[in-house]
């Protein structure tokens, strides 16, 4: 009877433990929306779930997508496909996105993601240019990392990851950063120069950084296709992250189908004239019918919301489909 007793305490510790771990790892997939911040009234938000869904979305993808990803997350993608539960709150409203499904959109599109919740012990460090240690500055700092913690997908834990922040003034402007500790990081030092005032205002964000460095750190390893080269960026390896994340960074491609006939003289200058947008990195016709033309489109940079415009001033439309965008 004993044993069984012990094994029973045994199992509920166990149980506990795991609801614990599930609950740290879901404090991602909860997103408060607060009808202040977003200009509207808790009513609205309250009769509204559809597009409170559609606001969490994005602070979803800034906690467990890496910086340099955001961009090739699609914009059509439908934030209610992922949402579990809605909540009402007395300022807004609570929306929590089911992880799993989630986590399988991210792994079904090849797009990076941060699969746990990051555990960091973030230690900060501050003298000023006389070597004494600022005290008050670095609770402020401290009380700081905390509260973003949540909205930065990671989250503050005394047996976290070590992340020690050592800062020390070199004049009165310059000052000098070493980040150091035991976090998938790694070390490094740099050295700014800040602005005349409150030196407490210019370091919250230059802590925000770092933190945000240190969580994408965590990444989970995901294979960059492009033109039929595979690469699997190994996170160990400097080089060849750096090179991952460079090819990931900047464009994002697009199916363009143009369905209207023309002459080829039209047809060039078209080409021509899209070519030479500065917005655009590259364009290849991939294939010709009578009816239509498909092109290959790559932009320098995410926001595809200009091309609208684009057209709308050549007397064309377009629009979005499953396939690509459609100019008629």
């Amino acid at each position: 009877m004993f044993k069984m007793l012990i094994r029973l305490t045994c199992a509920v510790l166990c149980l506990c433990a795991l609801q614990s771990q599930a609950l740290a790892a879901d404090e991602r997939m909860q997103v408060d929306i607060v009808a202040a911040t977003q200009e509207v009234e808790v009513s609205w938000l309250h009769a509204n779930v559809r597009e409170a869904a559609a606001l969490a979305l994005p602070q979803l993808w800034n906690r467990i997508v890496p910086q340099y990803a955001h961009g090739l997350i699609s914009k059509r993608v439908k934030a209610v496909r992922f949402m579990q539960k809605a909540t009402p709150t007395e300022e807004g409203i609570r929306i929590a996105f089911h992880q799993q499904r989630v986590l399988n959109y991210l792994q079904e599109n090849n797009l990076p993601y941060i699969a746990e919740q990051p555990a960091l012990n973030v230690v900060v460090q501050l003298y000023n240019v006389d070597g004494r240690p600022m005290g008050q500055t670095t609770n402020e700092l401290l009380d700081y990392a905390g509260s973003e913690a949540v909205a930065r997908g990671y989250r503050v834990d005394d047996q976290g990851a070590a992340v020690v922040l050592f800062w020390r003034w070199m004049d009165d402007r310059q000052v000098d950063l070493s980040v150091r500790g035991n976090s998938k990081l790694g070390e490094f030092s740099e050295t700014r120069e800040l602005a005349f005032g409150d030196p407490l205002e210019q370091l919250k964000p230059w802590m925000a950084e770092v933190l945000l460095k240190a969580r994408d750190a965590y990444v989970e390893p995901t294979e960059v296709v492009i033109e039929g080269l595979e690469l699997a960026p190994d996170h160990n390896d400097p080089l060849n992250g750096l090179a991952a994340e460079a090819l990931m960074k900047p464009e994002v491609e697009l199916r363009l189908t143009v369905e209207r006939e023309s002459s080829l003289a039209d047809q060039v200058l078209f080409e021509d004239d899209l070519r030479q947008d500065p917005r655009i990195l590259a364009l290849s016709l991939r294939q010709v019918n009578r009816e239509s033309r498909q092109y290959r489109v790559q932009l320098k940079a995410s926001d595809d919301q200009w091309l609208s415009q684009w057209f709308v001033r050549r007397g064309m439309t377009l629009v979005p489909t499953i396939e690509g965008w459609v100019a008629r």
